[in-house]
């Protein structure tokens, strides 16, 4: 009878609505904020609108709660394959890696930076994975700072 279809409305004759707030026309828009604190997903039907879905953002899912339905975040640390550590946060996560080493370009694994090009030794630098050791030539002792030579 409406071939647009009344959406929160009533068809009450061909093509006219009768709407929630009062008004009558070919079809009704919907009322704001139906959807709370999660977004509806809508697909069109000839023109007139309706709610197919509620759609909780990237990163949340939809739980029922005693208050309604609400989006909560996904901790996914839980299933992130993060080499070094993963840090959860709103709706996403991050890996982080730890001293002597640097996040590769897949945001995932990590890599040993090479302390030793920043030459922080007096006279030898041997790198290794997440660290460096100083040495100094012969005739020379490590100080107690562990990078001078005397």
């Amino acid at each position: 009878l409406c071939s647009f279809g009344c959406g929160s409305g009533l068809c009450i004759a061909p093509n006219l609505c009768s709407c929630p707030d009062g008004e009558q026309g070919i079809t009704c828009p919907e009322p704001p904020g139906t959807c709370g604190e999660y977004g509806c997903d809508l697909s069109c039907n000839h023109g007139g609108c309706q709610e197919v879905a509620r759609v909780c953002p990237l990163g949340f899912t939809m739980v029922e709660t005693a208050n309604g339905v609400r989006c909560t975040d996904i901790d996914e640390c839980l299933s992130a394959a993060c080499e070094g550590l993963c840090v959860n946060t709103e709706g996403g996560f991050v890996c982080e890696c730890g001293p002597g080493m640097q996040l590769s370009a897949d945001r995932h694994s990590c890599q040993d930076t090479d302390e030793c090009l920043a030459t922080p030794c007096q006279h030898r630098c041997k790198n290794s994975i997440g660290s460096y050791r100083c040495s100094c030539r012969p005739g020379y002792h490590l100080h107690g700072n562990r990078h001078s030579c005397v």
